[in-house]
């Protein structure tokens, strides 16, 4: 499952989650948050049996320059 939701988080333009952590599973956006600890909690209370693949988007201009 991490690597079908690695694939769809390359694939997809998250541009408007940028400088946000995303939990990605089954192919959709969990939950965002800026604060990487706030997300994990969020998503072990919301979604207990979840693996979510979960990374932080750069911002456009930091990706640009890359």
């Amino acid at each position: 499952m991490t690597t079908r939701n690695y694939d769809w988080f390359i694939e997809n333009n998250l541009d408007k989650y940028s400088g946000r952590w995303i939990a990605i599973d089954n192919e959709k956006v969990l939950e965002t948050n800026v604060n990487l600890d706030a997300l994990l909690k969020k998503v072990k209370e919301k979604y207990p049996q979840s693996r979510p693949f979960i990374t932080k988007v750069r911002n456009k201009l930091l990706r640009l320059h890359s």
